[in-house]
Order: C-alpha cells, then sequence, then structure tokens
C-alpha cells in the first residue's frame, strides 16, 4: 500500500499583505495510478497572474498522466518516450493558458499596478503572466514517472537519505528559475521514469516547505523521516497537516508552502526512527 497526501497553504507574508496562495498541490487515485502535482506560481511583478498559472499547471500534469498507459512507461527509459511525455505537458499547460487569456483578457487595471517595463513584458508575451513551476509524480504499479521544471524540489528518500531525481546542479541561483511560461521551456522540463520499488518516498514541495530547513541533512532529519514514519508506519497525515500549516504560520520563510507525497507503508524502521 502507499499513503497519498497533498497540501498547500498561504504563507504569512503573503497574507499580511493581501496576495493569493501561488501555490497548487492535489492528489488523484483510481485503481490503477496515483498522481501528484505540486506547483509554485513565480512572485515578480510580471507573474500577475502566478496563483492560476500554478493550478493550470497542475490541471495538466493531471490530465496527461492520468491517460499515460503503463505500457509506454516500460520504455520509459527511451529518449523518444521522455519527449513525447514532455510535449503532452507542455501542450496541455500551452492550451489551458490559452483558453484562460480567451476567456479572461489581461484588463489594463491589472497592468497598472506593475512597471511599465513588466507591463511592456507582458503585452509581448501574455503567457509570462502565468509563470510557474511544475513537479508532478504518476505512479503505475512498480513505474514511477516523475516531471520538474523550476525549483520546487523532487526528491526521492531511500533508507533515511535523500536521492535527488535530477541534476539541479546548473539550475538558476538566487529568485531566478526556470518556468513554465517560457518559450524555450521544453529544455529544461526534467523527466524520469523509475522503478518505485528502489524508494521509500516520493516527496514534491516547493521551496516555502523547503527553504526554511536550509539544507538536505535538516529537511531530512527534521521533516522527512517523520513524515515517513509518522505516514508508513502509522498511517498518520496529521503530522503533514500541521508541518504545513506551521511553516505557513509563523515557521517557515512567510512564502506560500505546499507538500506532495507518495510514501510506503513497507519501509525498513531502522532508518526513520
Amino acid at each position: 500500500m502507499v499513503k497519498l497526501f497533498s497540501a498547500s497553504e498561504r504563507g504569512y507574508a503573503h497574507r499580511a499583505n493581501g496576495k493569493p496562495c501561488q501555490d497548487f498541490s492535489s492528489s488523484y487515485q483510481d485503481s490503477l495510478r496515483q498522481i501528484i502535482p505540486c506547483c509554485d506560481g513565480h512572485g515578480g511583478e510580471v507573474y500577475i497572474r502566478s496563483q492560476i498559472g500554478s493550478k493550470l499547471a497542475g490541471e495538466a500534469l493531471l490530465s496527461v498522466f492520468s491517460k499515460i498507459p503503463q505500457s509506454l512507461l516500460r520504455y520509459g527509459q527511451e529518449e523518444e518516450v521522455l519527449r513525447q511525455i514532455k510535449l503532452k505537458i507542455l501542450c496541455e499547460y500551452n492550451l489551458l493558458v490559452e483558453k484562460e487569456l480567451a476567456a479572461h483578457p489581461i484588463r489594463k487595471k491589472e497592468l497598472s499596478h506593475i512597471s511599465p517595463a513588466a507591463a511592456d513584458c507582458l503585452c509581448a508575451n501574455k503567457a509570462k503572466a502565468y509563470g510557474t513551476t511544475l513537479s508532478g509524480a504518476l505512479l503505475m504499479g512498480n513505474y514511477l514517472l516523475v516531471a520538474c521544471i523550476g525549483d520546487t524540489e523532487a526528491l526521492g528518500v531511500k533508507d533515511g537519505r535523500i536521492i535527488k531525481i535530477f541534476n539541479t546542479d546548473d539550475d538558476p541561483a538566487g529568485n531566478v528559475t526556470y518556468s513554465m511560461c517560457q518559450e524555450d521551456a521544453f529544455d529544461y522540463l526534467r523527466v524520469r521514469v523509475l522503478d518505485f520499488r528502489k524508494l521509500d518516498a516520493m516527496v514534491l514541495a516547493t521551496d516555502g516547505f523547503t527553504g526554511p530547513y536550509q539544507s538536505y541533512d535538516n529537511l531530512l532529519s527534521s521533516a522527512l523521516k517523520p513524515l515517513i514514519r509518522r505516514a508508513g508506519f502509522h498511517r498518520d497525515a496529521e503530522f503533514a497537516e500541521e508541518l504545513v500549516r506551521g511553516l505557513a504560520a509563523e515557521l517557515g520563510t512567510g512564502d506560500d508552502v505546499s507538500l506532495a507525497y507518495l510514501i510506503r507503508d513497507k519501509v525498513k524502521r531502522k532508518y526513520y526512527l
């Protein structure tokens, strides 16, 4: 059995400034598959609808992942298969953004709150209004499909240690991150197929969740090990809910907080005590 969880909370700085929650997380399961998306809408002034963009990115991933046949994942390390999956995700997201813009064109009132340079940028490319990261996972049988663009973490955990699903050494530094709204997003969207039997957990988290821990070691000992212990041993999601609420309230950086996970119930206890 695998535990499924997702939660998002508006950070205290966003509440104080009257900003919406720009994160989105969700979960889906049926008799064949379990899916978790986790997205973080950008905070820069040009991304005036990022709270919608993060939701659209999550919905795009859910739509694509819910239709992928298990047979395709058997060939998941082949370049053409990964390319098809990336294209489907980006095409679905761009289609949802186009529909959203058609139904709700950007208004002059929205542009009046940003700088002329940011307004010019939006006029040249309206899709930038919806800028967001995307991280998501699909579990079907023993196949685990993971997709990621931007600084939302996609982390595996095995025998009490973190396994980075993607090499992020070439990611931008500081407050810059790759985005679903980039014209060259295909070049930065990463997709992998793994054997979930080789992991104890798959964790997705926005930087509002990971940032306060400052290091992977601290994140592992203070958050991920207790999460796996409580969910994997006791089938208890309360700790995860309390953790997300606490980081969004007073313990975190003030940013929105999102967490989603898939945790196996048969893990070796000695690594998580």
